[in-house]
């Protein structure tokens, strides 16, 4: 850790290399990500999260690298209605034009899953802070906040 705080990198020694021969590690871009989510939704009609169209990319790159084609099981890590607008634009583009509540009402309606009570709460919830400032007045606004 004292080698990534003070050089912004650490290596692993041969051994510890050996001990991960069993590992597979990859990322996938957020087109990548896009498309896995369109994918798995045209040929399934499942929504998927962001995270989850990770791991889901990860290991489609893991069988074209490796030839192993192992059931796998992906858990999937969080709900779409936490990232509507990334997941509706990967299915179609044309929800970009849509605002947030209407595309967590379409989200439900295509995955056939109710919309979670916390976001319904958000729905009627008062506003209760609507200050914007400039990222330069961040420190200042928090400092306003807090009486400071």
């Amino acid at each position: 850790m004292t080698a990534l705080s003070g050089q912004g990198k650490y290596e692993i020694t041969d051994d510890m290399k050996a001990q991960l021969a069993d590992f597979y590690g990859n990322y996938a871009t957020e087109q990548e990500t896009a498309d896995i989510i369109k994918a798995i939704y045209e040929d399934c009609g499942y929504v998927i999260d962001t995270h989850t169209a990770v791991a889901a990319a990860v290991y489609k790159k893991y069988q074209q690298e490796t030839g192993d084609n192992t059931k796998t099981v992906i858990a999937s890590t969080a709900s779409p209605f936490k990232f509507t607008r990334s997941v509706m634009n990967a299915i179609d583009a044309k929800y970009d034009a849509m605002s947030d509540f209407e595309l967590v009402d379409e989200l439900s309606k295509l995955a056939n899953v109710k919309v979670p009570n916390a976001i319904e709460e958000i729905r009627t919830a008062p506003v209760l802070h609507d200050k914007q400032c400039e990222v330069n007045e961040m420190k200042q606004v928090v400092r306003d906040f807090l009486n400071m």
